[in-house]
């Protein structure tokens, strides 16, 4: 027994000597005084930034489903300038617009084709060819004109008829017609076609450019796609099943940033301006504060509550992969609404949290041991600026100047030793 009892108090004497050697490393930030206005809580209810019910923009059959509710769905960069895409949700069949677009694409080919040899112009052969029959058609004009003058001259001899002379001058004209045409058709193959018939082939080729992309256009839209990051909260149809034009396909909200939708009663209103800073605790976790800004006022109020719609838009930050707020749920919000007041203001990294109480943690000397420690120091909250917050001081202890934990302060206990260390030397927990 004896030999128990002297293990039990060296390992107690073992603890208390660890104990008292440990200093907690904090690092601090002054409390200071700032003139606020007066906050006042409301009731809050969080709401999407977008909520988008993603519709067929044609007819056809699903082939393919993708998501599910709840899945996450994200818009991608394409790299290459262009708009970014989206995640595909559904996809139809394309069996019949992928030979419109073959026939399209064929015909294109074509007017391409036929553009190509309008701007050529002649081939060097085709020159030469209507060369050649330039010259034959002049020489037979030639020896027509020579054979008339010959029968004229027999006619004046009386060695040949009138119908000979007729004859001969018949044959000369036609001789003189054909190298009229061999020569205009010589001039156009060296000039080659005209500028119309280029410009026709052109727009003929534009008209078949634009059926194709029209064609791929459509295609585009057998896929159906996420319009922006967010969430899918309901889905609207599965595989094998018929969708017309503009029937729903899911609904896609965004969280982040988010919105919480305020009801501020008129007599507030006045003091409420875009861009004012206001804080939100949450009833599902009171332990967060977040921080966010009037991002709207809707100047019509509700006739029976006499209240006006304020919109606050903030950032939603992750928690263990999701995010913090949800749409639907309720926050309380507090608002700078109410006269001006000195208040003082401590950093958002001061406030411990513990459900819907606070605490801070005011880091002062110890006279006896010379030591710096710490004095846990519960608080109310007040209206939030920048990053900074107010606190009401129930046991009026606080002052300007006094330094309070802004990191390491989550587990401290009343009156610990602790060692001030600059900000950036503390892991975050």
């Amino acid at each position: 027994m004896k030999l128990q009892l002297c293990v039990i108090v060296s390992i107690c004497g073992l603890v208390g000597e660890v104990w008292a050697q440990e200093n907690a490393a904090v690092a601090v930030s002054p409390i200071t005084k700032q003139t606020v206005s007066a906050g006042q809580s409301f009731v809050g209810a969080v709401a999407p930034s977008r909520h988008s019910v993603i519709g067929s923009a044609v007819d056809g059959r699903v082939i393919e489903v993708y998501v599910n509710d709840g899945d996450p769905v994200t818009i991608q960069p394409t790299g290459d300038g262009t708009a970014p895409v989206g995640q595909p949700i559904a996809q139809l069949r394309i069996g019949t617009i992928s030979i419109e677009i073959a026939a399209a694409r064929a015909e294109l080919a074509l007017r391409q084709q036929e553009l190509a040899e309008a701007e050529a112009g002649s081939r060097p052969e085709e020159i030469e060819q209507a060369e050649a029959r330039f010259r034959a058609a002049s020489a037979l004009m030639k020896f027509a004109g020579t054979r008339f003058e010959r029968v004229k001259s027999l006619r004046l001899a009386n060695s040949s008829s009138q119908e000979e002379v007729e004859q001969a001058e018949s044959l000369f004209l036609s001789a003189e017609q054909r190298q009229l045409e061999a020569k205009a058709a010589y001039q156009l193959a060296v000039k080659g076609p005209r500028i119309e018939t280029i410009e026709q082939a052109r727009a003929r080729m534009l008209v078949a450019q634009e059926a194709v992309n029209h064609l791929e256009d459509v295609r585009k839209k057998y896929t159906i796609r996420a319009p922006f990051n967010g969430y899918v909260t309901a889905k609207h149809t599965e595989v094998g099943a018929w969708v017309s034009r503009g029937d729903p396909v899911a609904d896609v909200v965004q969280l982040d940033p988010i919105e919480i939708r305020v009801a501020v009663p008129e007599t507030y209103i006045s003091n409420v301006h875009v861009g004012d800073e206001a804080q939100v605790r949450l009833e599902s976790n009171a332990e967060s504060i977040i921080v966010g800004k009037v991002a709207r006022i809707v100047p019509l109020a509700d006739r029976r509550s006499r209240t006006f719609p304020v919109i606050l838009r903030l950032a939603n930050p992750q928690q263990a992969g999701e995010h913090i707020l949800k749409a639907g749920m309720l926050g309380n919000v507090t608002i700078g609404v109410g006269e001006e007041q000195i208040a003082l203001m401590v950093p958002k990294d001061a406030l411990v949290l513990n459900g819907r109480s606070a605490t801070i943690v005011v880091i002062e000397n110890d006279a006896a041991t010379n030591q710096a420690v710490a004095r846990v120091v519960p608080v109310e909250i007040g209206v939030a600026t920048g990053s900074r917050i107010q606190v009401l001081d129930r046991t009026n202890s606080l002052r300007e100047g006094q330094s309070v934990a802004t990191r390491g302060n989550e587990r401290l206990r009343n009156q610990q030793p602790v060692e001030i260390v600059p900000y950036e030397r503390i892991s975050s927990p």
